[in-house]
């Protein structure tokens, strides 16, 4: 870990850090396929939480405590290895990952919410602010690694169409392949079938199949896509009826519609400071993982 980062002098937070990640995260050989609540709701918990779906389980307790260990050891030290990559990357998808694990109760959380029969608006609130308040925080931690960009990805799929000049499209108007390019970039990590402007639904086929964790997708697809539900189900709430799943389709479909034929800038470098950003979603999430101590014992650092 030392070599990774260039750092010369033994650093025992990253030490204990890594210790943490052999003994959990490079310890389960889990799919490749992105389960969270991020992209997908519901999600599914295969092994983060227990059945509460709030205490976390001994594995996810040790990826907390390793970017714990990880933010203490960047904000103490001076080491210029702690400020560049590859660190930032790995402070940052530790992070990511912790996140991403808590969306997933908390996408469950709102799905059952909206699927009663008789709704409560307390309820679909609570859950819904928070699920969405999960996601839009995600993307602003995500945002300050370039890794987790989503901008790189569209730029580079114009520069495909720059020389081109013939792209026609069912769903575009004009051959602009500069268009065409995005338009398919946007489609493939989102709905993969592309969706068309009078869809009464999203196409069938593997919707999210290439689902990303990257800044921009999730607050402007994902965190809209929930506020839709909530809204959804909130409209039915005053009216007196179950959620109106027929409607809610239709609304999935127009914001389908609506962003993958959108041609919005997104950064193609970093946003905000990645150090305080982790510290701020540390802190804000620490009540989660108060009840590692007694899962899985106090771990600390062998300073």
């Amino acid at each position: 870990s030392h070599r990774r980062y260039g750092i010369t002098n033994l650093n025992e937070k990253v030490a204990s850090a890594w210790s943490l990640l052999v003994d959990s995260a490079y310890a389960q050989d889990l799919s490749v396929q992105d389960g969270t609540g991020i992209p997908h709701l519901p999600g599914r918990s295969d092994w983060s939480f227990e059945t509460d779906r709030f205490t976390p389980t001994p594995t996810l307790c040790k990826i907390y405590k390793s970017w714990d260990f990880l933010v203490q050891a960047a904000e103490e030290s001076t080491d210029p290895g702690f400020r560049k990559e590859p660190f930032i990357y790995d402070l940052v998808n530790l992070g990511r990952e912790i996140l991403a694990q808590i969306s997933t109760p908390a996408g469950l959380n709102l799905t059952d919410a909206t699927s009663r029969q008789t709704l409560d608006r307390l309820e679909i609130r609570s859950v819904g602010n928070f699920y969405i308040g999960i996601l839009n925080d995600t993307d602003s931690l995500v945002s300050t690694d370039k890794a987790f960009l989503l901008g790189p990805w569209i730029e580079s799929a114009q520069r495909w169409g720059r020389s081109l000049n013939d792209c026609p499209s069912d769903v575009l108007l004009g051959k602009n392949c500069e268009r065409f390019f995005e338009w398919n970039a946007r489609t493939q990590i989102t709905t993969w079938n592309p969706t068309g402007r009078q869809s009464e639904a999203i196409p069938g086929g593997p919707i999210d199949y290439a689902s990303k964790h990257w800044g921009g997708l999730i607050r402007d697809y994902y965190g809209v896509r929930a506020e839709l539900l909530v809204e959804q189900a909130l409209q039915d709430e005053r009216d007196g009826v179950a959620l109106n799943s027929t409607e809610l389709k239709q609304l999935y479909a127009t914001h389908a519609y609506t962003w993958t034929t959108m041609v919005n800038k997104y950064p193609t470098t970093p946003v905000g400071d990645f150090l305080l950003v982790s510290r701020h979603m540390l802190n804000k999430y620490k009540s989660w993982f108060d009840v590692c101590d007694s899962v899985i014992g106090p771990i600390f650092s062998t300073s």
